[in-house]
């Protein structure tokens, strides 16, 4: 059996920190009013699409520095992302029982999704991560095929309705309920799917045939 999981909004909010990142570019360079309302907007819109990205939006929206400005989201965010409440416990009550996958989006880089992970320390408890939107894996249903050749009883959770509408293939999907600081919260509310319902990780234990 595998179990594989999403990051960001499943395993680590690393959302609610954004606005105070936008907050602190627009104080720093001293930009309009609404900036930081326009860019949730942009982040929001990158999410639904599935523009992963960053660094474009910021080099086509600020002409001063930019490379500076797109480290700096990363630091930041990297040092201000928190480990979700139940994770930690779930993944070491689980970690014996089943083998455990992360499969989750790259950032502006493969490298930069691996290091914000590694920050966590928590890819210690996975056999290994696939990151998709690399040259390895084109999207989501590449990597989680990937694993379904593995072994066909798949299980995977996931925060977002977009990520979870691009899966056609057989397997067991959740979603994990979770809602970052944007205005409408797009990607998290559409397409309407018809999953289960996680709000805390271990009621996978109503879906799953493992003690925990």
């Amino acid at each position: 059996m595998i179990l594989a999981t999403d990051f960001d909004g499943t395993l680590v909010d690393s959302y609610t920190i954004i606005p105070s990142i936008y907050e602190k570019i627009k104080e720093e360079l001293d930009l309009n009013n609404g900036f930081v309302d326009a860019m949730l907007m942009i982040e929001e819109l990158g999410d639904f699409f599935g523009i992963f990205e960053r660094g474009k939006w910021i080099r086509f929206i600020i002409k001063d520095n930019p490379d500076f400005i797109i480290e700096q989201y990363w630091k930041i965010r990297t040092k201000n992302q928190i480990i979700l409440p139940d994770t930690i416990e779930f993944l070491e009550k689980i970690k014996n029982k089943v083998d455990l996958y992360m499969v989750t989006s790259t950032d502006d880089t493969k490298d930069i999704k691996i290091k914000r992970i590694k920050e966590t320390r928590l890819d210690k408890y996975f056999k290994d991560i696939l990151i998709y939107g690399s040259e390895e894996y084109k999207n989501i249903q590449d990597a989680l095929l990937y694993l379904k050749d593995i072994d066909s009883n798949l299980y995977y959770i996931d925060d977002k309705n977009t990520n979870l509408s691009k899966i056609s293939i057989k397997i067991n999907l959740y979603k994990k309920v979770y809602y970052p600081p944007y205005p409408l919260r797009l990607a998290w509310r559409y397409p309407e799917i018809n999953y289960p319902r996680i709000i805390n990780m271990f009621e996978l234990k109503n879906y799953i045939n493992i003690s925990i």
